[in-house]
């Protein structure tokens, strides 16, 4: 079990105690937020109490601010009594509880508290933290998890059954955690942790020792029978065949991924975690219990669409999704609440789709998203695996997934909002000869608009520093070998919608086109400082997709700095400007 759990990092060396409380809690979260065995992305909320202006503080994570990157601002200040004044009242109902919350701020303008704030506020303890450590979900996954970790664990940890946080569960919680004095863990069934302590290092302590308890009780439980996931069932690619055959899938997921004009970035996940769970003879089917976290509910939904080999093809991905989605539907019918009705389903297309023999692929609204669809899947099959070796994985029924999926609290979270922009539903692919420096300038002004960008052999040293995001992809092979970067471009964003040719011939368009047609959708051709007409091959009738697929519109504009205002003019089927003229922009 040791080595299937990735243990916590090496921490040697922090000054736990320096600055004021919040600077503690601050520093703690980023210890945690950094760390892959005690989270994940978005995931987890921490707090410390003190006094500030000479009354009782509580400093409190915002709501849904990933640990990795908190600020001060992060830690909205509330006042101690007035939160405690809950402590013993009948439950309220979540809105209410949450407009309580927001009266006990100290400060005019700060960010929201997270939903458990109450929770942190009833443990009377100066520091208190909720993650969620892999090694602990599997444990509470096992079908006998309950006893190994009373073995385990002993009178030190409350046990504490799922359940969608709301008042009741802040005050059942601080409840047992009163009767039980020794009690310094609450293990929450299918989710993480709490710990708390009087010192930051302590409370950091008990979450790396919660931690190595439930590893060594996952390792007592493992069983000599199994292979992981019981062995693989499909041999891995080559791997010139699986990058050549997700060149040509990418776009067709991308395609059928795209739910009207909503953002789509997709990419691959290929190392041998993915590869090894997709391959695998129970990996795919457990995946469809549930997910590893509740948190993945809104980033990966409750479960991914897990292809058969002979499923690797155009069409065999576009029926799956089909299918998906009419399972979907079934599940909604069966489980959605009256206000979840109202709202109509969120999104009936899978996040991530498991390829045997390859890996996996994920998406998001934009590249962080993907990034943080990639991040809890990951988790959800540490999870698995590690249950798995360890008598059997269960997870969250579906009536619960789609409650959670559906609740309010859940969905606000800022993390799971994507940036927006006249171009944020877009992904351009910029090319061109010379020196670099104007594409640089034209990936500026499309990634200001909010577009996803990829540009080829551009030292990122000469990109102007706005234009540095998570939006932004230098690629590394150069416009000279058009299909080699394509298929680069494919394999960093899953496609593209628009492409920006200032390339000396016809031959990037045509190594574009069939990206196109993969997608199925409207695509758009920019041709710059080549005239306004293009070369004869760059016409929409020559480069349109063929099998199928949507329509390409071919533009032309000779002047750079309106290259990024025609492509949102063009894109929105507004009149087109004239080529190369700063007056029709204007």
């Amino acid at each position: 079990m040791l080595d299937l759990l990735r243990p916590p990092l090496p921490r040697d060396g922090v000054r736990f105690d320096a600055g004021t409380p919040r600077d503690q809690v601050l520093l703690r979260s980023h210890l945690i937020g950094t760390d892959v065995a005690l989270t994940r992305a978005g995931g987890g909320n921490f707090s410390a109490k003190g006094t500030l202006d000479g009354e009782p503080t509580l400093w409190m994570s915002s709501w849904g601010c990933d640990g990795a990157s908190t600020t001060e601002e992060d830690f909205p200040a509330l006042r101690l009594a007035t939160l405690r004044e809950l402590r013993h009242v009948p439950p309220l109902e979540s809105r209410t509880m949450l407009d309580r919350v927001a009266a006990a701020a100290m400060r005019p303008q700060q960010k929201p508290p997270g939903i458990e704030t109450l929770t942190h506020a009833f443990i009377p303890a100066t520091h208190v933290d909720h993650c969620h450590p892999d090694a602990v979900i599997a444990l509470t996954c096992i079908p006998d998890g309950r006893k190994r970790a009373a073995a385990h664990f002993g009178e030190e940890a409350i046990w504490f059954d799922y359940r969608q946080f709301d008042m009741g569960v802040a005050q059942e919680l601080a409840d047992r955690i009163e009767a039980q004095p020794g009690c310094r863990f609450v293990l929450l069934a299918n989710h993480g942790i709490f710990t708390w302590a009087e010192t930051s290092e302590r409370c950091y302590r008990n979450s790396l020792e919660a931690v190595r308890r439930a590893t060594h009780a996952l390792h007592a439980a493992r069983t000599p029978r199994t292979r992981t996931l019981g062995g693989p069932a499909v041999t891995a690619m080559a791997p010139e065949r699986a990058a050549d055959l997700l060149t040509e899938l990418l776009p067709v997921i991308r395609g059928a991924l795209r739910d009207g004009d909503n953002p789509i970035v997709v990419r691959a996940e290929t190392g041998p975690g993915a590869l090894r769970f997709a391959s695998s003879r129970r990996g795919p089917r457990l995946s469809q219990y549930g997910p590893g976290c509740p948190d993945s509910l809104v980033t990966v939904g409750y479960r991914p669409l897990a292809l058969t080999p002979q499923e690797l093809t155009p069409t065999g991905v576009r029926a799956a999704v089909d299918r998906y989605r009419a399972r979907y539907a079934d599940l909604f019918d069966r489980h959605a609440d009256p206000q979840a009705r109202r709202q109509g389903p969120r999104r009936d297309l899978p996040r991530v789709l498991l390829l045997p023999g390859i890996g996996e692929v994920v998406s998001g609204a934009d590249a962080t998203q993907a990034r943080i669809c990639a991040e809890h899947f990951a988790q959800t099959r540490s999870v698995i695996e590690a249950a798995d070796a360890a008598g059997g994985y269960s997870s969250l029924h579906e009536a619960q997934g789609i409650a959670d999926e559906y609740w309010p609290l859940m969905r606000a979270k800022p993390l799971l909002h994507a940036t927006t922009g006249p171009l944020g539903d877009a992904v351009v692919l910029v090319a061109a000869t010379g020196d670099g420096t104007v594409t640089a300038h034209v990936a500026e002004d499309l990634t200001a608009a909010g577009a996803h960008v990829m540009v080829p052999g551009t030292a990122p040293e000469r990109l102007p520093g706005t234009a540095r995001t998570d939006r932004l992809a230098v690629l590394t092979t150069p416009a000279t070998r058009p299909a080699h970067l394509v298929a680069e471009a494919v394999h960093t964003f899953g496609g593209f919608d628009v492409v920006v040719d200032m390339t000396d011939d016809d031959r990037l368009i045509r190594a574009a086109a069939p990206v196109f047609a993969r997608q199925r959708g409207r695509g758009v051709v920019c041709l710059a400082g080549r005239g306004t007409a293009g070369p004869p091959a760059a016409r929409p009738s020559e480069v349109g997709p063929s099998d199928g697929g949507g329509h390409i519109e071919v533009i032309a504009e000779h002047d750079p700095t309106l290259i990024a205002e025609r492509i949102v003019a063009t894109r929105r089927h507004e009149v087109p400007l004239t080529a190369g003229s700063k007056e029709a922009a204007s």
